[in-house]
């Protein structure tokens, strides 16, 4: 039995790096059965994958894709053509580099600091739980116009549609919970997409529905439903749980951290996108073959499902060097982490935004932060990787 055979759902979840680089080695595009896909390991070959649709379609045969069985059809994930063009066109507005620029840090410092000060009340904390994860749900949810719905709900939402979005296997209790959640998320969120459909203001959901149509019409509601599934579960996923990881590889190395303090300006956008390569929290770009192909000295099947795994890309040993090691004084050139080719991530200036002042904001409020002895954090997750928990302390002299 061969090397990918022989992986297992549960060692992916515990820690799929020391896997992806004895696959890199080995066998760098290999069928895993557990998952029921072909893993693309190497960079050359997660971007070839990611930016040649003709070959590696985002569109896969009904019930393949757990994110379309899950979400329903179309999402902005698993589209092409004129229908992805459509989605990301409505998509993209509120998430360019100068809009987001114009609202991301007062919208992002008014739902921080409320929460830094609870932490600072209480002289420890659990951060993905007490800061994290609420900053990136809060933000995420406000900046598509979902200002009623509270953050345990948000949580709630995402851990749900995740279980979805990750079942390979097929688990029927993981789609089970999955389906729940995702009726609930549609019921919830459609009174505020007819509102915008009848009075648009500059919520993403408002130009999901208008930007791009013809003067009187809007976007179905049952169009977009899938695909603000899909944002909600990306957009509260990534910021949060990559910040999550950020902070844990600087609370690991002291010099890095006091880098980081001295000059936040140079450093923290250092910071995270080292930790963002370090640990993706988004492990994959899916595909479909539409015929057969050769790729990493392996011949592909056609209609095979396919995850150009990003995640290890970014650990690629032919780009970076000692690639498992956490370092913000790296020069070798950008991460994978928000994915390759038109299916590039809409939201990456946001969520990039969203880290750095989650993070930065954290350690200007408390830059004696430390991990708390006995409480490491362990990280969990392969398609979605992320710590656990993050129990911090600090001294009472914080300010």
């Amino acid at each position: 039995m061969s090397y990918a055979e022989n992986i297992t759902v549960e060692a992916l979840e515990a820690d799929p790096y020391p896997i992806y680089a004895e696959l890199r080695r080995s066998a760098p595009v290999a069928f895993v059965p557990s998952v029921n896909l072909w893993f693309v390991t190497r960079w050359k070959d997660v971007e070839l994958v990611a930016k040649s649709p003709d070959i590696f379609s985002a569109i896969v045969r009904a019930g393949v894709s757990p994110v379309e069985r899950s979400f329903g059809k179309p999402t902005i994930l698993t589209s092409d053509g004129e229908v992805h063009k459509d989605l990301r066109q409505g998509v993209d507005p509120k998430y360019r580099p100068r809009t987001v620029a114009s609202y991301a840090g007062d919208l992002v410092r008014s739902i921080a600091e409320p929460y830094l000060d609870a932490i600072a009340s209480r002289g420890s904390a659990e951060l993905m739980a007490d800061y994290f994860e609420p900053v990136s749900t809060l933000s995420l949810a406000r900046s598509l116009g979902l200002a009623d719905i509270d953050m345990p709900t948000l949580r709630r939402w995402f851990y749900g549609l995740a279980q979805g979005a990750i079942n390979f296997e097929n688990d029927p209790k993981r789609q089970e919970i999955a389906d729940a959640i995702g009726a609930e998320v549609g019921d919830a969120v459609s009174p505020t997409l007819r509102r915008l459909a009848r009075q648009r203001d500059g919520s993403a959901l408002s130009h999901m529905l208008h930007d791009g149509m013809p003067e009187g019409q809007t976007r179905p509601i049952d169009l977009l439903m899938p695909t603000i599934k899909v944002i909600l579960l990306g957009g509260m996923q990534e910021p949060g749980h990559g910040a999550g990881s950020i902070l844990v590889g600087l609370l690991r190395n002291s010099g890095q951290l006091r880098q980081v303090l001295d000059d936040p300006d140079t450093f923290v956008p250092k910071a995270v996108d080292e930790g963002l390569r370090w640990v993706a929290p988004i492990g994959t770009q899916t595909r479909e073959t539409t015929r057969a192909v050769e790729l990493g000295g392996t011949t592909i099947p056609a209609g095979a499902p396919i995850a150009a795994l990003v995640s290890s890309a970014s650990r690629d040993e032919s780009r970076f060097s000692d690639p498992d090691r956490f370092d913000i004084n790296r020069d070798e050139g950008n991460h994978a982490a928000f994915g390759f080719g038109h299916h590039f991530c809409s939201g990456r200036f946001f969520a990039r935004e969203q880290m750095c002042l989650a993070v930065r904001l954290l350690l200007e409020r408390f830059p004696d932060l430390r991990l708390v002895p006995g409480k490491e954090p362990v990280f969990r997750g392969w398609e979605f990787r992320a710590p656990t928990t993050l129990h911090v302390s600090f001294g009472a002299g914080s300010p």
